[in-house]
């Protein structure tokens, strides 16, 4: 089976617009898409002509995205943790002491969450840091009114652009977050070619390869750099480098680290970007098989009104080696 055009490159250059388009098109249809209606309605609608797994049968996906549980990192410093219970098991269950251990009304298995927004791999949306208009707050604008189910969903999908700083990460002092410089952005540049618009810029330390594990280790992620400051923080770009990047089009990006700006205060780097209606992904994991281009990122998040941030899954999609 032939794959479309647009597949078949392995985006060493910028594609245009619509193969964005279309390639988002595929992830989210590919396979469940409906037949063109006939003239006989009692005929059944003909099969889908393309399974998802023939689709993308030249690419491996990998899951950027950590896994959030109660005795993992995935929530910020001493920010409330990830919890949850079972409000519904298959079967009428007591615990030890005769009292009733899961509640049963059907054969079925639910559970209900309590999350932070920002917890886990995580969206960021300009209204995180941004005051909405109207509010009398500093730096209130238009982009505070940018919440998560606003936001356009193909700003967050392109071809990834894969800047290696694993090389600084832990080169600064305890409760300190070494600096991604504009220079470092531009040496890159230099190297791999020049970063397009469209594309999605990733930051690759190896943190959360390296420090994403069960409490008590895990407490090195986010609560050692930030609260305790007893160890460095993931690398973290400059201010300046998020206008650079707007400047060239970019739209999203995306971080190994626990946030987007240093640990010993985000505020000016996510300013920097979220001002100009940028987004990105905080605590990926698992880009080390990346290549620093020839892939293509997407991240969708869940869809909540007025939210500042979202629990997301990201995913790129690599070509395989001949």
């Amino acid at each position: 089976m032939m794959r479309p055009m647009f597949l078949m490159h392995e985006w060493k250059q910028p594609l245009p617009q619509s193969a964005y388009a279309g390639f988002a098109m595929a992830l989210l249809m590919a396979g469940c898409a409906p037949a063109p209606e006939t003239k006989n309605a009692a005929q059944p609608p003909a099969a889908t002509t393309m399974a998802p797994a023939a689709l993308f049968a030249g690419y491996d996906v990998v899951d950027l995205s950590v896994t959030v549980a109660e005795n993992m990192p995935a929530h910020w410093g001493t920010s409330p943790a990830f919890q949850r219970w079972t409000y519904n098991w298959f079967q009428q269950e007591k615990d030890h002491y005769g009292n009733d251990y899961f509640v049963s009304e059907g054969p079925y298995f639910g559970q209900r969450y309590v999350i932070d927004e920002h917890t886990g791999t995580q969206s960021d949306f300009p209204a995180h840091f941004v005051p909405p208009p109207g509010s009398g707050l500093p730096g209130a604008s238009q982009m505070g009114a940018m919440t998560g189910e606003k936001y356009p969903l193909d700003r967050m999908m392109g071809p990834a652009v894969v800047i290696d700083v694993a090389d600084i990460r832990d080169k600064a002092d305890p409760g300190k977050s070494a600096v991604i410089t504009l220079e470092r952005v531009k040496q890159w540049e230099s190297q791999n070619g020049e970063i397009k618009a469209g594309e999605v810029v990733l930051f690759r330390s190896g943190y959360s390869d390296a420090y994403y594990k069960p409490m008590p280790e895990g407490m090195r992620m986010t609560y050692a750099p930030v609260v305790a400051k007893t160890a460095p923080g993931w690398p973290a770009p400059a201010p300046d480098v998020m206008e650079y990047l707007h400047g060239k089009g970019v739209w999203h990006l995306g971080t190994d680290g626990a946030s987007m700006g240093p640990c010993e205060g985000g505020q000016a780097v996510h300013v920097a970007g979220l001002k100009h209606g940028m987004s990105w992904e905080e605590m990926l994991i698992n880009m080390g098989t990346l290549p620093p281009r020839g892939s293509f990122y997407v991240a969708l998040g869940v869809k909540v009104r007025g939210q500042s941030g979202s629990i997301s899954r990201a995913v790129a999609f690599v070509p395989k080696k001949k």
